[in-house]
């Protein structure tokens, strides 16, 4: 895998890209399943690179442990989805049908997301000693790199009650909630570190 890292990072560059100019400038969906891909193999390119935490040094030593990560990422997502979409009715995907939220919703985006935020934190704790900072600094950089660039296409849209103030067009419950989705990566790790070495 290592001499194709340079190709990988590359790919993974453009994917991210792709997937911010198709929503930001052309309102097209899938944006974000081309985003949360190339996001991760870009930064998991960059960490390879200058650190020893990376999923793709982890596809080289444990694919084992990635597929399992995969798979519990999943398994959150579909926990959320349950509860925020479909008890709570605090977001929907206007534009998807069955099809594209089984694909790109719990199967892309969900397991990738996730992954992409891990490798966001791993890139920020190299320059934030502190950890706590490192969570705040990892939560603001996910929450506008994600949900500012779909107000350009709502991909999904939020339906939240009561509270509307928002920062750059995103409500400040959906900031807050980022919180939380930063931490899933961060405990799922602590986790499965725990069980392999059992």
């Amino acid at each position: 895998m290592r001499k194709y890292l340079n190709i990988i990072g590359g790919i993974g560059l453009l994917l991210f890209l792709y997937g911010l100019i198709t929503a930001i400038f052309y309102s097209k969906v899938p944006w974000l399943s081309y985003f949360v891909i190339g996001g991760v193999f870009f930064l998991g390119y960059i960490n390879y690179r200058y650190s020893n935490e990376s999923v793709i040094r982890r596809l080289e030593t444990n694919k084992t442990e990635v597929f399992k990560t995969y798979l519990v990422y999943l398994f959150a997502g579909l926990i959320i989805e349950f509860i925020g979409r479909f008890l709570l009715h605090l977001w929907e995907y206007p534009l998807f049908n069955i099809t594209d939220e089984i694909i790109h919703v719990f199967l892309i985006v969900y397991p990738f997301g996730f992954f992409f935020i891990y490798e966001t934190f791993v890139f920020i704790r190299k320059k934030v000693q502190n950890f706590g900072l490192a969570i705040i600094v990892t939560t603001l950089v996910n929450a506008f790199l994600v949900e500012v660039p779909n107000t350009f296409v709502w991909e999904w849209r939020y339906t939240i009650p009561y509270i509307t103030f928002e920062i750059l067009r995103v409500n400040i419950i959906v900031i807050i909630g980022w919180v939380f989705l930063v931490m899933i990566p961060l405990m799922v790790k602590e986790l499965l570190g725990k069980k392999s070495k059992l």
